[in-house]
């Protein structure tokens, strides 16, 4: 465990630190900006933390105004930094558009000496650090405030440290004089009591304090909640490694000002239903999300199941709405599917949204990424038609479906388990329990089973995205043991 020995106020460290701004590479230094104010925004990570810069970037102006510069730092190297400059907003970048310098402390050198650096993840603090114009440290902290208050509040703190100055601890206070003292040990010690020394206390306090485990990190979490797997993480997942037919992920919404379900009067529905029409329209949706709208009210029951008995709503796992008086289809609802027939949105259902992406296979990373643009591109066009976005409440986003929580995110595979058919259903009941999965057999064929991970309160997209997987894998490899046990023949071997 490191303890800090810079003090506040203090000196800042000098020496040179690699970074890139508008111009491209270049070294920095703090020496550079003595004469102004320099407040250096530490950040955990690259494509992690967009809002959290866009916030200072967009206030770069202000603390212009008041002689005072803004700059970024994170453990990422400068071309990691450039590429995320140039990356489109969409995809968690700035579209080369970000009004403030990104420095790279690979090392952590620097973030260290401010107390803001993890060495066990490798990575920053999320923290702010102010230096005045003449190179004192004035301020160093970490919060828990939104991205937008923690910029306002650094500029609020330059301004006010500016009023409130001090003078340099090495070279503007007088040094007393020291006249030489003679000291006699004997009389010193003798009734000095050891146990209180202020000093030998903290050495046993940080000695106390060795081998503990680090206080646990406090987490940003947004007031506004957003479909937190950005395109760059949804790349760092694996895909499955087990025989899939197909997977699908799928997000629960409703409408802000419209309520928290599809339980909502027939005006509201149709209401919700002209405003999907017009955002699925080709003026907000890129190529590949465009497709056609249909109200089911519309249709004869005939064509009604001729409809959703198609390929795209057997992915989805909505095939069973084809049977009559499955779903009252009154006005108001319907269904919008794309041009490729890979991602669905219905309308008010038991949500007034809920949007899938599916695919035939393995491949979830494809799927995942559809969904996250859809999910980005639909609330960007609702707001652009004047709405607020998606509802939601102290928990995330506000859905009727039991079972998905804040994030209203699911993600299900479709695969067939003959050695689990063989073994009978005390098998899969105790893989039900130990992989902690929702397995029901499908209607495709008696071995075709959906899959789908039972969430836990606080879980994130990411982490369900991951735990997914790992049990998928883990079922699939438990039915292949299962095969070679009941001498079935095996379509693919182990992993």
């Amino acid at each position: 465990m490191k303890f800090s020995m810079l003090a506040v106020p203090g000196s800042a460290p000098g020496g040179f630190i690699s970074g890139v701004d508008s111009k491209g590479e270049t070294a920095f230094s703090i020496n550079d900006y003595k004469g102004k104010f320099l407040v250096i925004v530490f950040y955990h990570g690259d494509w992690e933390c967009q809002e959290y810069l866009q916030a200072f970037s967009d206030l770069q102006d202000k603390f212009r105004s008041v002689k005072a510069e803004v700059v970024g730092c994170s453990t990422d190297s400068t071309k990691v930094h450039q590429c995320w400059i140039k990356t489109d907003r969409e995809d968690g970048g700035f579209s080369g558009k970000l009004n403030l310098a990104l420095w790279s402390d690979p090392s952590g050198s620097l973030a260290s000496q401010y107390d803001l650096y993890d060495e066990e993840e490798n990575q920053c603090l999320d923290g702010v650090v102010i230096i005045d114009d003449e190179g004192i440290v004035r301020h160093a902290m970490t919060t828990s405030l939104e991205c937008g208050d923690t910029a306002n509040n650094s500029l609020e703190m330059v301004r006010m440290l500016k009023v409130y100055k001090v003078d340099d601890i090495d070279s503007k206070k007088s040094k007393p004089v020291v006249l030489p003292t003679k000291i006699d040990p004997a009389q010193l010690e003798k009734d000095w009591d050891i146990s209180r020394d202020p000093e030998l206390l903290k050495v046993l306090d940080i000695a106390k304090r060795l081998g503990q485990k680090q206080p646990p990190q406090m987490v940003y979490k947004p007031k506004n909640p957003t479909f937190d797997l950005l395109p760059t993480r949804i790349r760092r997942l694996v895909n499955p490694k087990a025989s899939l037919k197909s997977c699908s992920a799928s997000l629960q919404r409703n409408l802000a000002g419209f309520g928290p379900s599809g339980d909502v009067s027939v005006n509201q529905r149709l209401q919700i239903e002209n405003i999907m029409k017009k955002v699925m329209g080709v003026a907000y949706m890129p190529e590949d999300l465009t497709g056609n709208y249909t109200s089911l009210v519309n249709l004869n029951q005939r064509e009604q199941t001729k409809m959703l008995e198609g390929g795209v709503f057997t992915l989805t796992g909505d095939a069973w709405m084809k049977e009559p008086g499955a779903v009252q289809w009154t006005e108001g609802k319907g269904v919008f599917v794309n041009n490729y027939e890979n991602f669905v949105l219905w309308v008010n259902l038991a949500d007034q949204l809920k949007l899938v992406s599916t695919a035939t296979g393995q491949d979830i990373k494809y799927v995942l990424l559809r969904l996250q643009k859809a999910a980005v591109r639909i609330e960007e066009a609702i707001k652009s038609c004047q709405q607020k976005g998606f509802t939601t409440n102290n928990n995330g986003f506000a859905h009727g479906k039991k079972g998905v929580y804040g994030t209203g995110f699911e993600i299900s595979f479709t695969l067939e388990l003959p050695g689990f058919q063989e073994a009978g259903r005390a098998e899969l009941d105790k893989a039900r329990a130990n992989l902690n999965l929702k397995i029901e057999p499908e209607g495709f064929g008696a071995r075709t089973f959906s899959v789908v991970l039972t969430q836990l309160p606080d879980d994130s997209e990411h982490e369900i995205a991951t735990k997914s997987v790992e049990t998928v894998d883990k079922l699939w490899k438990m039915d292949l043991e299962l095969q070679s046990r009941f001498g079935i023949k095996q379509t693919r071997g182990l992993f």
